[in-house]
């Protein structure tokens, strides 16, 4: 079986959606493909920042953002046992006066709906198996994949059978396949992690956020962080030092609120939903060549205090698409090589704090000497809004 499309985009998740979305609205033909199956079970919290915001107004309906979302203002930081500074968030667009917090799969639902207003719809189970681009198309291979009983010893298992493969002419490829990125893999592009990953353990607590429309960030040597939620519940994020050997549950979440938070006072309370995560600061040395490129956690991780990864993501992911759009007509890739992939390295180099380092202002209090770039990968801005936030606390970036 063979299929024809202007752009094969891999990867069925929020970033993917958006760029598949975009395409769509410049006219041109997009196959989306998922190797998961379809879920609507509990995700991450995303922080959306307000330049994202901004981003996703134009997608139509805004119904789910509002009544799933809670808004935040304030970013209030702690150092040092501390309280050292208040950052206002500006405001983004109509969806909130500030930044938001919601669901991931709220947000990959709601971009999933708009596209398929498109006549755009997810193709889950189907794995990428091969890409050869030579030069003028994308010649891959997609595998369709079917769960299979796993033996009554495997229990919990689940086993797939590749059941059909499809091949798939492209002029276009977009990996947004995530941090173990198959595109990026068969484009044979280095990933380069920058220091050990770091462990963190998440805590959603159904009561009222005690810092209301506020983010706290607890820095130092393990990083603390709490969100607002919607519906009454705050979400508590703990770097840990390491892996715990019991199931995180209400008990470890009082312990570490004493030790991490010791101004809210530790209440005998239960916790809803609980699970821990390994997070990496990394990059992929390239951002794709030809007619294949990578968009969103396929290029670049950070750790989950300021989602920049999203967030930057989903931004790559709308010029990612124009991009593409802008080449396709006369099959000219030179607005992807010099200005998409030229841009996506520049910024990334700025947030990761590759070559230069954050430079201190005249301004900058002491405690913020120690904090610069565990502050450029925390706060919930990027862009112009975090040049503006960090310049606040007297840090510059080159």
């Amino acid at each position: 079986m063979e299929r024809r499309t202007q752009v094969l985009v891999v990867g069925g998740g929020p970033v993917g959606l958006l760029a598949a979305l975009r395409l769509r609205q410049r006219g041109l033909d997009v196959l989306v493909v998922e190797q998961n199956e379809h879920t609507t079970a509990r995700s991450f919290a995303a922080v959306l920042h307000p330049r994202t915001l901004a981003l996703l107004s134009g997608l139509g309906s805004l119904d789910p953002f509002v009544w799933q979302g809670h808004a935040f203002k304030r970013v209030v930081i702690f150092a040092g046992g501390e309280r050292r500074a208040v950052l206002d968030v500006p405001a983004g667009a109509e969806l909130a006066q500030g930044g938001l917090t919601l669901p991931q799969n709220v947000l990959r639902s709601a971009l999933e709906q708009a596209l398929s207003a498109q006549g755009v719809y997810v193709e889950y189970l189907h794995r990428l198996a091969s890409l050869a681009d030579d030069g003028s198309e994308v010649r891959a291979e997609v595998t369709r994949r079917e769960p299979v009983s796993a033996p009554p010893s495997r229990r919990g298992h689940v086993e797939w059978l590749d059941v059909e493969t499809i091949s798939v002419r492209a002029s276009f490829v977009i990996g947004a396949d995530g941090r173990e990125s198959t595109v990026r893999k068969l484009l044979g592009i280095p990933w380069r992690q920058l220091g050990p990953a770091r462990l963190f353990g998440f805590f959603d607590v159904p009561h009222e956020p005690p810092a209301g429309q506020n983010i706290e960030l607890v820095l130092g040597a393990e990083a603390s962080a709490m969100y607002p939620l919607h519906g009454g519940t705050t979400r508590y994020t703990f770097e840990l030092d390491r892996a715990p050997t019991e199931p995180l549950d209400a008990e470890k979440l009082r312990e570490l609120r004493a030790t991490r938070m010791p101004w809210h006072p530790v209440n005998r309370e239960s916790v809803e939903w609980t699970s821990v995560h390994a997070f990496e600061r990394a990059w992929s040395e390239r951002f794709g060549r030809n007619r294949v490129w990578l968009a969103g956690d396929a290029a670049h991780t950070t750790t989950p205090l300021g989602t920049q990864s999203l967030n930057v993501g989903l931004r790559e992911a709308r010029d990612l698409a124009n991009a593409v759009a802008d080449s396709a007509p006369g099959r000219n890739v030179e607005p992807l090589t010099s200005g998409y992939a030229a841009q996506r390295e520049l910024e990334w180099r700025r947030l990761l704090s590759l070559g230069e380092k954050p430079r201190l202002l005249p301004n900058a209090p002491s405690w913020v000497r120690h904090q610069a770039a565990e502050l450029v990968a925390a706060l919930p801005a990027s862009g112009e809004d975090l040049d503006e936030g960090l310049s606040v606390l007297g840090i510059t970036l080159p």
